[in-house]
């Protein structure tokens, strides 16, 4: 018994393994924690453009989401991302390192202001890896509080790949969203994990029927 914890640990240790590799960062400062957009280029067209917001602030614009404090997101940390213009294109980009084949886990976190929410017209935000893109977000329709994406897709080739988030105001005076913890990390195929856990499956059989053998064999010179 002791010999089938003793391996049944080390297939659990591979698995653990093979899940902590897959969260290593491919997203530089995907949580903004540098209080800035360090790792990003930013573009815009409007007059207020994004900026990196404390979480729980009272400020104005720049420095807040005028006066609403905004809660952390799910995905902890101190910041995050303020999308605020009215009716122009603000872009937050990166290139990411990935590998043709390789199955990936996008996910992210948004929320809508509630003073933004209650203007008179909507925004929209957008993520995309190259030909990869999430659903097209509607800043009135999202549920209150965070919403948090995943979305899984493939890498058709190798790097470079562009990550990209996208946010269009629609009117004077338009909605806002927060943007957080972005992320990008690999994931095991689906093949890989049933090759882990037939493997786990194999080695309880052949413990059980060890033991089976060993109490048929004591019963046997009793």
């Amino acid at each position: 018994m002791n010999r089938f914890f003793n391996l049944a640990g080390a297939v659990l240790v591979g698995l653990a393994l093979q899940t902590g590799a897959s969260k290593a960062a491919i997203v530089n400062n995907g949580g903004f924690e540098t209080g800035d957009f360090t790792g990003w280029t930013v573009t815009s067209t409007a007059d207020h453009p994004q900026v990196v917001i404390p979480y729980n602030s009272t400020a104005t614009y720049p420095n807040g989401a005028y006066g609403e404090p905004i809660p952390a997101a799910p995905g902890g940390g101190n910041y995050g991302v303020y999308f605020v213009s009215d009716t122009g294109t603000d872009t937050i980009s990166q290139q990411v390192s990935l590998v043709a084949g390789q199955s990936y886990l996008i996910s992210f976190d948004l929320y809508g202001p509630t003073n933004g929410r209650a203007n008179a017209f909507d925004a929209t935000l957008q993520s995309a890896v190259d030909n990869f893109t999430s659903p097209l977000f509607s800043a009135k329709a999202l549920a209150s509080g965070w919403t948090v994406y995943t979305g899984y897709f493939v890498a058709d080739a190798n790097s470079p790949y562009t990550l990209q988030f996208t946010f269009n105001g629609l009117g004077l005076p338009a909605s806002d969203f927060v943007l957080d913890n972005a992320n990008i990390q690999a994931v095991p195929e689906p093949a890989t994990w049933a090759m882990m856990i037939l493997g786990f499956l194999g080695v309880g059989f052949v413990a059980y029927r060890r033991r089976l053998s060993d109490r048929n064999l004591a019963f046997r010179v009793a």
